[in-house]
């Protein structure tokens, strides 16, 4: 085992202590002297070296100069000469080396020396360390034969299987010890930079032995041009074999994250894509041209209607086997050209019945019930061609009115629609809600302090109902429109309503206290008391109705005042409920006709121009929406494709313009969604979340901002870093103040989702985008605006100002390091923002989450020490990934003085630092690919999380086959509770449809 860091330093301290003994002659040289090298001194007896030579053995030769000649040529002849440099070219079989000790080995061998021989035929080397004002002849301080040697031609630098060592008696008997036993034996390096900076690395010795050397040796004079000559070899080993070493490792690593990025953004596309198997999902690939260039006919909806709808929520209180029941069995009719309109106090089912029509699912109940468009039951594409406008507008409040009804024109029109046809059509839609005057104006919000004025609240909810109307509905949904406006403000919103109705729509509202003026404006209205139809029928008949009853109404008093008045007490429920049994609820229901009838030509059978404009859009028609007949055992896509599931096509449907118009019929068909790509999805999303950005710069400013200033100000601290302990110290601090900065700036992508939850609900909700198309759209722009640009700014910066090893692959390792470390933290902020409701409790997550972390990351506790029980954590901290890198990029091959206060400085090599920390040069790659792969992780969960708070759409998907009940589980579940009317009753699933 190579000897720890504790030993290692111990051992310098022993070299260092060393006893200087008196030098001693040299002793006699058992073995003959070479002649052409040596000489024997008469006087001492020791083979002294010839003129122009010296070194270890005598081996270095004197190049031709003016004042001397060629020690080769003298002694060999015309045909050698001597060769300087440090470089082994192909002839080049044996150098000798003359070199001076590097300063910080001065400590330890005062006036050190170094000589080196190697014979590459051999394969061998031999140093020695002596003190040279006693020259190579005197008692050495330590000897060493290198074996097993192997030096590459053109490189001058090589390796060495094993080095033996023994220690001179200058050495205490410990530092022979420790010299003989723990160093010998080990592999050793022999590494030249710079052309004359030589380091002999033993493998687990503290400190290399460094020295400036110069070389030479005897050796055939080579034809021109055969090679470069030894001159030129001592330039070229100017890089000593380090400039040509390829890194490898670092394709490696950048194939694998390129194959993980392009896997985790297959992964994701194919769960958005195919719920199917492999042959389903081609399928629908490979059909989508054969519904290419066809076009269908469309019809207007006449009625619609809804029965016995029910809805059954979880049952509070004491357990029991009935579920709470919510809506009971309400049932009413609405026309082609009507508005409904839904009144009831606080908690009456408004909201939860609009829900049910509209086919959104609020994740707290089951529903039952028929919803029927001219008698036919639906299929499970009636929720595209019923526009839901829930209560809040939930806008972009930095977009324009005419850009949010852009936007939405460009997700859910066609994409075979021209630009300047969706314009037109846009335009023609802003000039029906009477905002054309308000197009360029931003949305704002309450209490904006960009000091731009917002649209009105009247005009916000048109915007809303604008973004609906593009895709020209039939049945227009809206839950509370006039919530939160002042009387004339809610009066045109409903006159508004009013009037689309009249272009041939179907339009049902929730209303809460509408004036007078507003509520004649209805054409039926349907009255809600604790989940029980109350009343159903004209307005103008609802005062009679309840007077007939016995209730009276107040002089001057509001009709909808008063019967509202009545719905809230929950005593006067049971009398009305019994009325309606004996009189039938649906006598006025039935009997009602629109008012405008007899008078508007949009109610004719021939359709209005309005309406042959909406008819050329590529919006589902009813036709596509009729129900499989009973009895057939196809799906309703099957009808329309064989052995396509309807699960597997769920996020691509072709356009009504794109599907046959044969003369077959339209019963049965599935609802086809307009021909949209993804790539347009994210286009459109990437271009108005960059606009959104832009436009509120603000956080993108502060990112840029303070890292440009911390860049600088750290820079200025932490200026020229010496190597030296405190150098240590600070490279440790610095290292680990900027993981911490940008471990908590990355909490800004917390509100990434939270701030545009309700947008991302609603949008989704209506089907505008996938969940995969809006995270692609904004995890990218958050990752190259908030995470890539500040960190790489601030790398480049700090870097240089702070004094590191000045080397263009370690900066682009550090530089790396920060971009992956901090997209990785916006990673674990964006999983954690995706799965809370509120930014508080958001921050406080992330907050302890990067604690966690921060402690686990290798610098507040040494990795080595940590309890096993909690070791295995330190895996999961990108703080521990980053700071290994960072550490080992920075002191690998670095040579820091050890400077004890009251004792010499000693150099120790960088890597000895690191072991006492635990950390290996070796797994730097190893840390990279872990930090891309958390990132990458988190980033494909926190997208699967998101998908599954998309709002799921009830559809009609199951006949039950008995009339008493739900099948299966849900028969059970039930029992009691519902009771179908007739055969063929349906039961809508809570299914999602993407």
């Amino acid at each position: 085992m190579p000897p720890s860091p504790f030993v290692s330093l111990l051992l310098l301290l022993l070299l260092f202590l060393v006893h200087p003994l008196p030098p001693s002659l040299a002793s006699v040289s058992p073995s003959p002297c070479d002649p052409h090298y040596e000489r024997r001194n008469a006087t001492t007896g020791r083979c002294d070296c010839r003129d122009g030579f010296r070194g270890l053995n005598c081996r270095m030769c004197t190049p031709q100069s003016p004042s001397a000649p060629d020690s080769c040529r003298t002694a060999f002849g015309p045909d050698v000469s001597c060769v300087t440099g440090l470089t082994y070219d192909a002839h080049a079989s044996l150098k000798t080396y003359d070199c001076v000790l590097a300063a910080n080995l001065q400590a330890l061998v005062p006036h050190g020396a170094l000589a080196v021989q190697c014979d590459r035929t051999a394969a061998t080397c031999a140093a020695a360390v002596f003190r040279a004002r006693q020259s190579l002849h005197s008692v050495h301080v330590i000897d060493c034969r290198l074996t097993q040697c192997a030096f590459a031609t053109g490189d001058a630098s090589g390796a060495c299987a094993e080095i033996q060592c023994t220690c001179g008696p200058q050495c205490s008997a410990l530092t022979k010890a420790l010299v003989e036993h723990v160093l010998s034996g080990k592999r050793a390096a022999i590494d030249v930079t710079n052309g004359s900076q030589l380091a002999i690395d033993v493998e687990g010795s503290p400190l290399p032995l460094a020295a400036t050397c110069e070389a030479s040796a005897c050796e055939r004079t080579r034809p021109s041009g055969s090679g470069s000559s030894g001159a030129s070899g001592s330039a070229s080993g100017g890089g000593g074999g380090d400039g040509r070493k390829r890194h490898w490792s670092w394709a490696v690593v950048g194939a694998a994250l390129l194959l993980l990025v392009g896997v985790g953004a297959a992964a994701a596309a194919v769960l958005l894509c195919c719920r199917g198997t492999w042959v389903d999902c081609w399928t629908v690939w490979t059909r989508r041209k054969a519904l290419g260039n066809k076009v269908v006919a469309s019809r207007v909806v006449q009625t619609f209607e809804f029965q016995d709808v029910s809805c059954f929520g979880d049952s509070h209180g004491p357990v029991s086997g009935t579920p709470r029941r919510i809506l009971h069995r309400i049932s009413g009719r609405v026309a082609h050209g009507q508005v409904l309109g839904l009144l009831g106090p606080s908690g009456s089912g408004k909201t939860t019945l609009l829900n049910a029509l509209a086919g959104v699912d609020n994740g707290q109940c089951q529903v039952t019930g028929d919803l029927l468009l001219d008698g036919k039951q639906l299929s499970n594409g009636y929720r595209r061609i019923a526009a839901y406008v829930q209560q809040d507008d939930a806008l972009f409040s930095t977009l324009t009115v005419r850009e949010c009804i852009s936007y939405s024109a460009q997700l859910r029109l066609s994409a075979n629609m021209s630009e300047d046809e969706k314009d037109t059509h846009i335009d023609r839609v802003m000039a029906e809600l009477d905002l054309s005057q308000v197009a360029h104006s931003r949305i704002g919000s309450v209490g904006d302090r960009s000091g731009q004025r917002g649209v009105s609240g009247g005009e916000r909810r048109r915007v809303s109902i604008g973004m609906e109307l593009v895709t020209s509905p039939q049945i227009l949904i809206l839950d509370e429109p006039t919530s939160g406006l002042d009387s004339s403000s809610a009066h045109s919103v409903v006159q508004l309503l009013r009037d689309l109705a009249g272009h041939g729509r179907i339009v049902i509202l929730s209303i809460h206290q509408p004036s007078a003026r507003s509520f004649v404006l209805l054409d039926k209205i349907l009255l809600l008391g604790k989940g029980k139809l109350l009343y159903t029928g004209a307005p103008a008949e609802s005062k009679p109705y309840f007077e007939d009853l016995g209730f009276k109404c107040p002089e001057h008093d509001n009709t909808a005042d008063f019967i509202l008045d009545i719905a809230s007490d929950t005593k006067n429920i049971p009398m009305i409920r019994s009325h309606m049994k004996q009189d039938g609820p649906f006598r006025r229901l039935h009997a009602t006709v629109p008012r405008h009838a007899s008078t508007s030509p949009m109610l004719t059978t021939e359709t209005s121009s309005l309406m042959e404009e909406d008819l050329q859009l590529d919006t589902p028609r009813v036709e596509t929406m009729w129900s499989v007949p009973a009895g057939s055992e196809k799906t309703f896509v099957e009808s329309k494709i064989d052995g396509i599931p309807a699960s597997c096509g769920a996020s691509y449907s072709p356009p009504p313009a794109t599907i046959a118009a044969a003369e077959t019929d339209a019963i049965g068909e599935d609802m086809e969604t307009p021909s949209r790509s993804i790539v347009v999805e994210v286009r459109v999303l990437f271009v108005r979340t960059t606009q959104n950005i832009l436009r509120h710069r603000s956080l993108l400013v502060m990112h840029v901002a303070l890292s440009l200033s911390l860049a600088l100000f750290g820079g200025l601290i932490f200026n020229h870093v010496t190597n030296d302990l405190a150098g240590f110290q600070n490279r440790m601090g610095a290292f680990y103040f900027i993981l911490t900065f940008f471990g908590f700036a990355s909490m800004s992508s917390m509100d990434l989702f939270i701030g545009e939850r309700s947008i991302f609900l609603r949008e989704t909700g209506a089907m505008y985008y996938g969940a995969f198309s809006y995270f692609l759209a904004k995890a990218t722009l958050d990752t190259l605006l908030l995470r890539i640009l500040p960190a790489s700014l601030f790398a480049s910066i700090f870097y240089w100002i702070m004094g590191l090893q000045a080397s263009t692959t370690r900066f682009l390792l550090f530089s790396l390091t920060l971009v992956l470390f901090n997209v990785a933290a916006g990673a674990i902020c964006l999983l954690v923002g995706v799965l809370s409701r509120r930014v508080g409790s958001a921050n406080l997550v992330a907050t302890v989450v990067l604690l966690v972390m921060l402690l686990f990351g290798g610098f507040l506790l040494n990795s080595q020490t940590m309890p096993s029980s909690v070791g295995w954590m330190k895996h999961l901290s990108i703080f521990s990934y980053a700071f290994e890198i960072l550490m080992t990029n920075e002191l690998k091959g670095l040579i820091l003085e050890f400077d004890a206060p009251g004792y010499p400085a000693v150099p120790i090599y960088g890597e000895v630092y690191l072991k006492t920390l635990g950390m290996e040069y070796a797994n730097r790659y190893y840390d990279v690919a872990a930090l891309a792969l958390i990132a990458v992780s988190l980033q494909v969960l926190a997208f699967l999380f998101l998908s599954l708070q998309v709002p799921v759409h009830r559809d009609i998907a199951e006949r039950c086959e008995d009339g008493d009940g739900l099948r299966h589980a849900k028969k059970e579940e039930y029992t009691g509770a519902v009771r179908a009317s007739r055969e063929g009753r349906l039961y809508t699933s809570m299914r999602q449809v993407h």
